[in-house]
């Protein structure tokens, strides 16, 4: 799609609507205050959020909260810990702050990263945990790294199965796609240090949880390559 002539505007009765050929489409609504966004759907959001956020900010409006139609929003218990301080580089994909989301702010964990929800069987109802809805998968993983003990002159790869990962349309290092594992290993995001989680003694430790299962390791001349 060809968001480049896309027009958005904000109707008196706060929706935000597309206008294509003369005629309006509701993608989404804004709240009396502004300060919550709440799609019509996520597919809605999928295709259109870029655009939306970038016309919110041009037309100086500060969401809160995003839902979709028929969400309620998080609670915060209060006993729920501050949220982690958000990675310079990463943002909102910051590890340590999507864990704390995905423990504490299902709702706007599933909505940030657009996580696949399973569709309600006839007669049942809405969980009230709507992680119980979210859909997952085994997924083999690999991560490769200079072997700190060779000096630069070895890597070490091991090739590891993520269990019963999320499965959503933004990948990260707790939800992945079918087209893309995030890794966190740009030049970009190693900027500033950051927690790693596929660090091997990290892995050893999710291993030995039962977390992960490591299906090989292996160490490999840095002139040889340390693809499998």
């Amino acid at each position: 799609m060809d968001n480049r002539a896309l027009v958005l505007e904000i109707t008196k009765n706060n929706d935000i609507v597309r206008i294509a050929r003369g005629r309006q489409s509701a993608i989404a609504k804004l709240s009396e205050d502004n300060k919550t966004l709440t799609w019509k759907d996520a597919n809605l959001q999928a295709v259109y959020r870029t655009s939306v956020e970038s016309f919110l900010t041009a037309e100086g409006i500060t969401v809160v909260t995003t839902l979709m139609e028929g969400q309620k929003p998080d609670i915060l218990p209060e006993d729920a810990p501050e949220a982690p301080k958000q990675h310079k580089m990463q943002g909102e994909l910051t590890p340590d702050y999507l864990e704390w989301m995905m423990k504490w702010k299902p709702i706007a964990f599933q909505n940030l990263l657009g996580v696949i929800v399973a569709d309600l069987k006839p007669g049942e109802k809405v969980p009230d945990d709507p992680r119980k809805l979210w859909m997952r998968a085994d997924v083999i993983r690999s991560d490769t790294r200079p072997n700190p003990a060779s000096q630069g002159g070895q890597y070490i790869t091991t090739r590891f199965k993520m269990k019963t990962q999320i499965i959503a349309r933004r990948a990260t290092h707790l939800t992945f796609t079918t087209k893309e594992i995030y890794r966190g290993d740009t030049a970009e995001e190693q900027a500033e240090p950051y927690k790693d989680p596929h660090h091997p003694e990290t892995l050893h430790k999710m291993d030995k949880r039962g977390e992960v299962e490591i299906v090989h390791v292996k160490n490999a001349a840095a002139s040889s390559g340390s693809n499998f």
